[in-house]
C-alpha cells in the first residue's frame, strides 16, 4: 500500500477506534492488485485464528445513511428524545419529497463537499474518489463503449433502467434544491449523484440486518417520519465494509453482544496471510455484476451463473440496484441455472426452493420436477403452468390432485427421477416446455445479434455486426460474462429438449444432488 492510502486508513481506523469501533489485533488492512483492499491475518500474527473471532466492530455513530440526513449528524443512540431544535441536513421540502434512498445519496454529497470539515472525513477520504471514474464506476455508469460488451444480455436491459431512474433522480432532487435556494446546489453534479449511488450500491447494508433492537427502535421511534419503514434506505459502515464478499464464507452479524454496534463474527479459521472473507449473501453473478463489479469463476463445488426472468406484471421500473438492502426473503425474478436448480453446487436456486410456496415450504410441483424443467427455477414452471390452466377449473383441479399425490418428493432431497405425468397432462407439458424454449430462444439469439472479434461496429454476421476484442478490464469481464449467459441458456435448451447437458455443469458432467 502507498503512503497515502496508508496515512489514509490508518487516520480511519483512529477515527473508527475513537468511537468505539475494533479491529481484531491481529488484522490489517491491505493491498494488492487483486483483491483491491481487504482485511487479512498478519503474516507476523503468531497463529490462525480459529472459528469464532470477532474480525471487526462498527458503532452507530459512524454509520452514514438516511438516518444521519434526518438530523444532519452522528447517530447518539443515548438521546431519548430527538435533540431540541434539531435540522435535517436538506430543507424540509426535500426531505418530504423524495424516497430515502435518494435523500441519503444526497447526504453522502453533502459531506463529501465538506471535505476534512465534515465528520466522516475520515472515512469518505478512503472512498474511490468521484474523478476516479473508472476507481467506482459499476457496470450502469462504465463508458458507452464498454457497455456495448453487454448489449444482448440481462444486465443490459437492467443498466438502461439504472441509468434511467439516476438521471431522473438527479434532475429532479437537484431542482427542489434550485428552488429552496440551498447554498451551493450547483456543485451537487450528476458525476457526484452517480458516485453516491454506486458507493452506496456496492458498500451499504440493509439496516434491519445490522441494527441492534435497541437501534431498530431508536430509529422507527425518534428519527424515521411516518410511513417510512427501517429498510427503505441501506447503511454505510465504514471499516466494517473492507472485508471483501465470498459467498461461501461462514459468519453472523451479531448485535445482540453490543447494542450500539455491529460485529463481523468469521466462523471460518484463517492462518497469517490469508484474506479474511465478509459474506454479502446468495447473489447471482449477474446482480454481483451489477452491483459491485465482477463475477465469481465456476468450480465444482460451486458455480453462479443464471439468467433472470421477469416475473409477469413485474413493473418495468423495479430497482435493479438493489444490493445488500434487499429483501432476499421475497425473489423478485425466476432464475434459470446453468445446472440443474437442485445441483449440490447450485447455492443461490437451492436457497430459492424454499420460497417456491411461502408458508407452506412445500417441494417443488411434479411438474416442475421433470427432467426437462431441471435448469429451470420451479415457481416459473408452475407459473407459466397455472396461466395455462387458470381457464380451465377442471383441468386445474386435476393437475392440483396428480401434484398432491403422497409419491412426490423434492428432488432436492432425492435422487431419483419422478414419474412421467399421465397422458392428460402432457398437452400441458409440451406448452409449458414451449414457452420456454421460445423465450431461452429469444435470449440467445438477442446475445448472439453482437458478435466478438472483429475490427470494429459493422463488420461480422451478427445482426448488430462486430465488436472489437476486448482492450480493457470493463470489456474483458463483459466478454466473460455474456460467455457465461450463453453457457447457461445453452445449458437450459438442451435439458429442455432432452440433450444430454440436462444433468450436467459447463461442460455437461456432474449430476444432480
Amino acid at each position: 500500500m502507498n503512503q497515502y492510502y496508508q496515512t489514509c486508513f490508518d487516520e480511519l481506523l483512529a477515527w473508527s477506534q475513537q468511537h468505539g469501533a475494533e479491529l481484531h489485533p491481529s488484522l490489517e488492512i491491505y493491498n494488492d492488485h487483486v483483491s483491491k483492499f481487504s482485511i487479512r491475518v498478519k503474516d507476523s500474527a503468531s497463529d490462525g485464528l480459529e472459528p469464532g473471532f470477532r474480525a471487526v466492530t462498527c458503532p452507530v455513530p459512524t454509520t452514514l445513511s438516511y438516518l444521519n440526513a434526518l438530523v444532519d449528524g452522528p447517530i447518539n443512540l443515548s438521546e431519548s428524545s430527538p435533540p431540541p431544535q434539531q435540522a435535517p441536513a436538506f430543507p424540509p421540502r426535500f426531505m418530504q419529497s423524495f424516497p430515502p434512498h435518494v435523500v441519503g445519496r444526497y447526504f453522502l454529497i453533502k459531506e463529501y463537499l465538506k471535505g476534512k470539515h465534515s465528520f466522516w472525513w475520515p472515512y469518505i477520504r478512503t472512498l474511490p474518489p468521484p474523478e476516479q471514474t473508472s476507481a467506482w464506476a459499476l457496470p450502469a455508469f462504465w463508458p458507452d463503449d464498454d457497455i456495448a460488451y453487454l448489449e444482448g444480455t440481462n444486465a443490459h436491459v437492467a443498466i438502461d433502467e439504472i441509468q434511467a431512474n439516476v438521471r431522473r433522480e438527479f434532475k429532479q432532487a437537484r431542482k427542489l434544491l434550485m428552488e429552496e435556494k440551498f447554498p451551493n446546489f450547483l456543485d451537487f453534479t450528476p458525476v457526484l449523484y452517480r458516485w453516491a449511488f454506486c458507493i452506496f450500491t456496492s458498500r451499504s447494508f440493509r439496516p434491519s440486518l445490522i441494527l441492534s433492537d435497541a437501534a431498530k427502535q431508536h430509529a422507527s421511534s425518534l428519527l424515521l417520519p411516518e410511513g417510512c419503514q427501517l429498510d427503505d434506505f441501506s447503511i454505510l459502515q465504514p471499516l466494517f465494509d473492507i472485508a471483501n464478499h465470498s459467498m461461501t464464507a461462514r459468519y453472523a452479524w451479531d448485535t445482540a453482544a453490543d447494542p450500539n454496534a455491529c460485529q463481523l463474527i468469521c466462523r471460518d479459521a484463517y492462518q497469517p496471510g490469508d484474506q479474511v472473507y465478509n459474506n454479502y449473501g446468495l447473489k447471482t453473478n449477474s446482480e454481483l455484476l451489477l452491483g459491485y463489479g465482477f463475477i465469481l469463476p465456476g468450480t465444482p463445488a460451486l458455480h453462479n451463473d443464471y439468467v433472470h426472468v421477469r416475473k409477469r406484471h413485474q413493473p418495468e421500473e423495479a430497482d435493479a440496484s438493489q444490493t445488500d438492502d434487499d429483501d432476499d426473503t421475497k425473489p423478485k425474478d425466476f432464475l434459470i441455472s446453468l445446472r440443474p436448480t437442485s445441483h449440490a453446487s447450485s447455492l443461490v436456486s437451492r436457497s430459492r426452493l424454499s420460497h417456491h410456496s411461502p408458508g407452506r415450504r412445500r417441494p417443488p410441483s411434479r411438474l416442475a420436477s421433470l427432467p426437462y424443467f431441471l435448469h429451470f427455477e420451479p415457481a416459473l414452471v408452475d407459473d407459466l403452468a397455472s396461466a395455462l390452466v387458470a381457464s380451465d377449473p377442471e383441468q386445474r383441479a386435476r393437475w392440483e390432485r396428480w401434484d398432491r399425490d403422497d409419491d412426490h418428493s423434492d428432488p432436492a432431497n432425492n435422487n431419483s427421477a419422478p414419474p412421467p405425468p399421465p397422458p392428460e397432462f402432457m398437452d400441458l407439458v409440451e406448452r409449458v416446455r414451449g414457452m420456454l424454449g421460445g423465450k431461452l430462444q429469444y435470449d440467445y439469439q438477442r446475445l448472439k445479434a453482437v458478435e466478438l472479434g472483429g475490427e470494429g461496429e459493422g463488420e461480422g454476421e451478427g445482426e448488430k455486426g462486430a465488436l472489437p476484442p476486448p482492450k480493457n478490464r470493463n470489456q474483458v469481464l463483459a466478454v466473460e460474462y455474456r460467455g457465461r449467459c450463453e453457457k447457461v441458456l445453452v445449458a437450459a435448451l438442451e435439458g429442455l429438449m432432452g440433450g444430454e447437458g440436462a444433468e450436467g455443469g459447463e461442460d455437461g458432467s456432474g449430476s444432480a444432488s
